[in-house]
């Protein structure tokens, strides 16, 4: 084993978990740990959008502000735009 090489692969290990306790809080979402690129990736077609949505950060707390984020501008829009055409 190459120095560092357990320390990496402990450090996957805790990102991949803390992508699926991003999952169980953040229903609807698709969210992976990169180890390769060393980011989390969440993706969603939030409701209104043309496409998908796509994040990247950093570590999970980046990941779950930026979730947050990206679901109250969907908020604001809907309360922007007022009650949809029949």
């Amino acid at each position: 084993m190459t120095p560092g090489a357990g320390s990496a692969a402990q450090r996957d290990d805790v990102c991949w978990r803390e992508a699926a306790r991003l999952r169980r809080e953040n229903r609807g979402w698709i969210i992976v740990w990169l180890a390769p690129e060393n980011c989390y990736r969440a993706y969603r077609r939030l409701p209104g959008a043309r496409r998908d949505t796509a994040l990247s950060a950093a570590t999970a707390g980046e990941m779950a502000d930026l979730i947050t984020q990206a679901e109250q501008a969907v908020t604001a829009r809907r309360a922007c735009s007022g009650p949809a055409a029949p």
